[in-house]
């Protein structure tokens, strides 16, 4: 973490040998932290051979504090699908081991799996997603110590229910569709956002998952081989899918397509053509809504992928 706040807080871009002369380290541990980095996305190559912080953490790592940078990569570890899906099998009662071989097959990650058992152990261990218990296993902690600083604390607390959110999604969709959907730069942290938040803001939370769904639905559409550009939005490539290719979906996949769509066009389109007045959302409706949401996409995958037909 060092590493990338130190590229955060430089007006230029640093090379490897920059970055080596700022901290007694050798060069191969150097190396080492860079990759970390590139991986969770806090820095990236600027194609000069140095490195530049990325857009989405470069002002969070330039204000925080050395005390703060533990949960900024909570935050960057939380959206990094080859270990949320580690997280995943963790916990639900494999080894820490198995785990990391099986989120390596699943990623195609060039590497050994110790290795990236090792690297993920010790990632979730420093950042408090991961605790080894009284016997040293590796497991998912239940409790919330928080911090003296009321805004870290309350940071923390909002972490911990997006990455709860996102073990959730997980296993709702099933890590072989949640890997589809991040692979298609589906945005996982709307879709977490979204059952976090329907009670304090419903509607937002409707409009953030069907806005999931439809991104899903077009790059599902485009595998499958049907002219989805052609369409927009969600109804439209659902009927563009069944019609161009018949056996990519079932008729009654298609109507679960129509309702998502109908939910997408109450909540970003207002008001109502019919009566010139906008949709009220109540958090049920939107807790439903989140829910459908990727037990659909999960159903639409395990049927075009193992041709199951389940729900």
């Amino acid at each position: 973490m060092d590493v990338a706040k130190q590229v955060a807080s430089s007006p230029n871009a640093l090379d490897k040998v920059a970055i080596a002369n700022s901290f007694a380290k050798n060069s191969a541990y150097v190396g080492y932290a860079i990759n970390q980095s590139i991986q969770l996305g806090l820095i990236m190559e600027d194609g000069n051979g140095a490195y530049i912080p990325s857009d989405k953490y470069r002002d969070m790592l330039y204000r925080c504090q050395k005390s703060q940078l533990l949960t900024i990569l909570t935050k960057a570890l939380q959206g990094y699908p080859p270990f949320l899906v580690y997280s995943d099998f963790v916990s639900k009662g494999y080894s820490s081991e198995d785990s990391a071989r099986m989120s390596v097959g699943m990623f195609g990650i060039q590497s050994t799996f110790e290795i990236v058992e090792k690297m993920f152990r010790n990632w979730g261990q420093k950042s408090g997603l991961i605790i080894l218990d009284s016997s040293g296993k590796v497991c998912i902690p239940e409790g919330e110590k928080g911090l003296p600083d009321q805004y870290i604390e309350s940071l923390k607390k909002a972490l911990k229910a997006d990455f709860q959110a996102k073990i959730f999604l997980i296993e709702t969709m099933t890590p072989s569709a949640f890997k589809y959907l991040t692979e298609h730069e589906g945005d996982i942290d709307s879709l977490a956002d979204a059952l976090v938040n329907y009670h304090d803001d419903p509607k937002t939370s409707v409009g953030k998952a069907t806005q999931v769904f439809e991104h899903f639905l077009y790059h599902f559409g485009l595998d499958a081989g049907a002219n989805v550009s052609k369409g927009n939005g969600i109804i439209q490539y659902a009927e563009t899918i069944k019609s161009e290719k018949p056996t990519a979906m079932l008729v009654k996949h298609k109507h679960l397509c129509y309702g998502l769509g109908g939910l997408r066009l109450m909540s970003h389109h207002d008001p109502d053509k019919e009566t010139n007045k906008s949709w009220y959302f109540t958090p049920q409706g939107a807790i439903i809504t989140s829910l459908m949401v990727p037990s659909v996409i999960r159903s639409l995958h395990l049927y075009s992928s193992e041709g199951k037909q389940e729900f």
